[in-house]
């Protein structure tokens, strides 16, 4: 188990920063299941930095086609 004290947690405002996403976005992809994992502790939201790198990883995409050469 990773330690607490060392765990960079974001807020729903860090995220769309970290980002550059609105936050509204960011509730929005949270409420279809589609966003980075997150943790809910009494009512807070909180995302772990590392979580969000694997998913903003997760996202990338290759250029489709070929070329023009």
């Amino acid at each position: 188990m990773p330690d607490p004290n060392k765990l960079d947690l974001l807020t729903t405002g860090q995220l769309a920063q970290y980002t550059s996403l609105s936050e509204s976005f960011s509730e929005k992809l949270r409420s279809r299941g589609e966003g980075p994992t997150y943790l809910k502790i009494g009512g807070k939201v909180l995302y772990r930095r590392s979580d969000v790198d694997d998913w903003l990883e997760s996202k990338i995409r290759k250029p489709r086609g070929g070329s023009n050469a």
